[in-house]
This record gives structure tokens, C-alpha cells and sequence, in this order.
């Protein structure tokens, strides 16, 4: 009965008509490749089936391993999630590497339709703590405009580290020449002074849609702290959801649908 719910709501997805200047994007913290209610149970296969069935265009996971020694008590062997779930899915993959970790690496993961100008900023720390960075793509729609897309998960422990966060991805993506959407586990809620302190024309759609689920835990034990931004002067929301049939994380897929204006088409 649960794959075929599955399949039914992946279906609603897959069968909504997008315009050539739309782009799916979807943020997932994947807890490290490890299924949240069955601990040493990997979430991978699960995960690259869902990317499949709902098709997004850009996608960012966080909590992510490569080659770690955790990884091989999951899977028998130590691997690199973004290049298994590249192969699996036929995404092009990417991982910005924000530490070392457990003989790999720790960070973030891109996966997109077509994209180029991979790279990985480091974030600041001034508190200390787990380092932290933020991978980023040059993606492109259908019609070949291009856009910015990048992913990336602040500091849990410090407020001032993920402060001076938040304040390096803006002037980054404020430098642009194209238009941007950053997304992924920022590790603060709507009424912290970090949310308070992004500019006006930066629109977060759980926000814009009026939907308020939380994207991690519980009703009861939990937060919305997953987050897909997006620059409003270039983009409208087009659709928002929080997938909470989707129990393979301790956290939820984040869904949105964005549509590039007609003022910023052929840029």
C-alpha cells in the first residue's frame, strides 16, 4: 500500500505541465545516507528512486558523505553518495566538500539536468565549530536561459557562525549576473535574527506560500528550517510543498516550482 500512495502522489507531480521558463527544485537533508527509523540502513536506493519519479530540475542534498569509513558501515564499502546517485539517476553530479570527514569528505551534493561552473565557497566560522561551505552551479532552463543555483547547510551550534553565513552567501549571490536560488538546511527558524536579516527581495516560498509545515522532526519536536530562497525581482512561486510522506531522513523533501519573468527571459 505505501508504494502505491507513493506512486500516486509522484504521479500528481510528473503530470502537472511545466513552460519552458519553470524549473523544480527540491532540498533534502538526507541524514547521511542513512534512513532515520532503521538506523545502518542505507536511504540511497530510496532516495535516487524519488529523484527519478519526481523528475526536479535542480536538486541539493545536505548531510552528505564521500568515501567516509560511515559510509561503508552503511554500505559494505565506502562510497561517494553524489556520484552513486549521478549514475543511478542520470543527474550530473557535484560535491563541494565543507571538511574532512571520517577518512572522506562531509558537505554538500548538487544534482542537476544540465549545469556547468561547478564550484564550492567556504563559509565563515568565527566561532568555531564544523566548518561549513556552499556548492553552486551555473543550471539551465529548457529555453537555455541560465540561472545560479546553489545548496548548502549552516552551523547547528553557533548563532554568530551561521550570522556571518548567511551574510557571505547574500554578497555572493548578490554579485551574480544571473538569477538565483539557494536553498537547503540553514539550521534557523522564520523568527530568528538570522531570517530576519535577509533582504526584502530574497522570498522564501514556504513563507510565500503561506505553508508553514515544519521540514524536520516532528508537529511536536521539530522546526521548519529547510528553505528554498529565491531572488523576486527574477522569479514568481509557482508551487511549494513540505513531501511528509517521505520518512527516509530525519528530515522532509522540500519542493518548489519557479518561474523565471518575462522581463528577465533572454537576458
Amino acid at each position: 500500500m505505501k508504494q502505491f500512495l507513493f506512486a500516486v502522489f509522484a504521479g500528481c507531480f510528473l503530470a502537472l505541465p511545466l513552460t519552458a521558463q519553470e524549473i523544480k527544485i527540491l532540498t533534502y537533508n538526507i541524514l547521511h545516507g542513512e534512513r532515520a527509523d532503521q538506523p545502518s540502513v542505507s536511504n540511497i536506493p530510496e532516495i535516487a528512486n524519488l529523484l527519478i519519479q519526481l523528475q526536479p530540475d535542480a536538486i541539493a542534498l545536505q548531510e552528505v558523505d564521500s568515501m567516509t569509513q560511515r559510509s561503508a558501515k552503511i554500505n559494505g564499502k565506502p562510497i561517494d553518495y553524489v556520484h552513486k546517485l549521478s549514475h543511478e539517476t542520470g543527474y550530473n553530479g557535484y560535491f563541494g566538500k565543507a571538511m574532512d570527514y571520517d577518512g572522506g569528505g562531509y558537505g554538500e551534493g548538487i544534482l542537476v539536468k544540465k549545469g556547468y561552473d561547478y564550484h564550492t565557497l567556504n563559509l565563515p566560522n568565527p566561532e568555531g565549530g564544523e566548518p561549513r561551505a556552499m556548492a553552486w552551479v551555473k543550471a539551465e532552463f529548457k529555453t537555455l536561459e541560465e540561472f545560479y543555483f546553489g545548496a548548502t547547510h549552516l552551523c547547528h551550534q553557533f548563532e554568530e557562525n551561521r550570522i556571518a553565513q548567511v551574510d557571505s552567501i547574500l554578497a555572493y549571490a548578490d554579485s551574480m549576473d544571473k538569477p538565483v536560488v539557494w536553498v537547503g538546511d540553514l539550521n534557523f527558524t522564520p523568527d530568528s535574527p538570522e531570517y530576519a536579516r535577509i533582504p526584502t527581495h530574497w522570498k522564501e516560498a514556504g513563507s510565500v506560500a503561506g505553508n508553514l509545515q515544519n521540514t524536520y522532526g516532528t508537529e511536536e519536536d521539530g522546526g521548519r528550517i529547510d528553505y528554498i530562497w529565491y531572488d523576486s525581482r527574477k522569479f514568481e512561486l509557482v508551487e511549494y510543498k513540505v513531501l511528509k510522506d517521505i520518512a527516509y531522513s530525519d528530515h522532509y523533501p522540500v519542493w518548489a516550482v519557479l518561474k523565471l519573468k518575462k522581463e528577465n527571459q533572454n537576458e
